[in-house]
């Protein structure tokens, strides 16, 4: 009889053990797993082959050659044009977080001594390249045009890209550090630039930037619901604990919860005009996401649902719609 209970206790202690190991390595490898979405979401580590086959973002050899003809039609314009060079530091988000380093980080203003600038911001994995396309609509209305680096900036390995949070006190930092704060400001931006925008026009701390105008193409709504609906749709993944590891890693490295980050909250708070933008065919980003935002908007708005561009070809598909409603939105600003 103590034989057999000898063998039943260790028995016992052995599944014991064995569910023990197996609970471990389960969390484990979500711990792993949410790791690798972090480097490849906010570090930009070997994200390239991903945004390529990702339904809504990724373009068709056609579509790809198309938005090329917009890169390079930039780059023609900008050659030739009068342009300066300068250096912004982000000290404001440094001692915000208290944790990221301080950067030092680039911008090209292309002037023709006019009262009146605007910024623009590409969105995440581009560069100043893809914020280059809209220069020259700014240039002909009589604005000068200035664009920076961002954190990300599409390079492999670089800086933390936090969609809006960091980049709406490199914002900040920019506009002093050119000297922009009286002058006539407009910022235009797609996705984290967008955001970035949003965030300062909301952000009364950040006030002394002097805003006069914020245009937003393609918006998330909540930086926590955007996280969920990519590791789902990204990764197929949808087990909570993955996501909770997530958010521990955000919070521990960037210290920020992206569940805090609510543009519609902080479209509520902003007064500055505003026009949104969005595709009513974008499969990357909702179009009602840019809606919800616009909705909250609390000072004058303007919000353009166009028919057709996807992610990232709104420019291109819709461009005398979105060329109407950017003369409409700037001649108020200039007016």
């Amino acid at each position: 009889m103590n034989r057999e209970k000898h063998e039943k206790r260790n028995f016992l202690l052995l599944l014991a053990l064995a569910v023990i190991a197996g609970l471990g390595f389960l969390v484990w490898g979500q711990y792993n797993t949410a790791s690798t979405i972090y480097d490849l979401g906010f570090l930009g580590r070997n994200v390239g082959e991903l945004l390529a086959s990702a339904q809504g973002y990724s373009l068709t050899e056609e579509e790809q050659g198309e938005y090329d003809g917009l890169v390079q039609a930039a780059e023609a314009w900008a050659e030739g044009k009068t342009a300066s060079y300068g250096r912004y530091s982000t000290d404001t988000a440094a001692g915000w977080f208290g944790q990221p380093s301080r950067l030092d980080l680039s911008y090209t203003l292309y002037t023709q001594a006019s009262d009146r600038t605007v910024i623009l911001l590409h969105g995440f994995r581009e560069s100043v390249a893809d914020a280059r396309i809209w220069a020259s609509w700014w240039w002909e209305q009589g604005w000068d045009v200035l664009i920076p680096e961002m954190r990300g900036d599409g390079a492999e390995g670089m800086v933390p890209c936090t969609y809006g949070v960091y980049e709406q006190f490199d914002l900040y930092d920019l506009i002093l550090a050119a000297g922009l704060q009286e002058r006539t400001l407009a910022v235009q931006g797609r996705g984290t630039g967008a955001a970035a925008a949003v965030l300062l026009a909301a952000n009364p701390e950040l006030s002394a930037a002097g805003l006069d105008g914020v245009i937003g193409e393609s918006l998330y709504a909540r930086m926590g619901d955007l996280e969920r609906s990519k590791v789902k749709s990204l990764f197929g993944l949808g087990d909570r604990f993955v996501g909770v590891f997530l958010r521990y890693q955000i919070k521990q490295r960037l210290g920020f919860d992206p569940d805090s980050v609510d543009l519609r909250a902080a479209a509520a708070a902003s007064s500055v005009p505003a026009l949104f933008l969005c595709a009513g065919d974008d499969g990357f980003l909702d179009p009602a996401d840019t809606r919800a935002v616009a909705e909250a908007w609390g000072g004058s708005r303007d919000l353009r649902e166009l028919p057709e561009g996807g992610h990232r070809l709104l420019w291109s598909r819709s461009g005398e719609a979105y060329r109407a409603a950017l003369e409409d939105f700037a001649g108020g600003l200039a007016g």
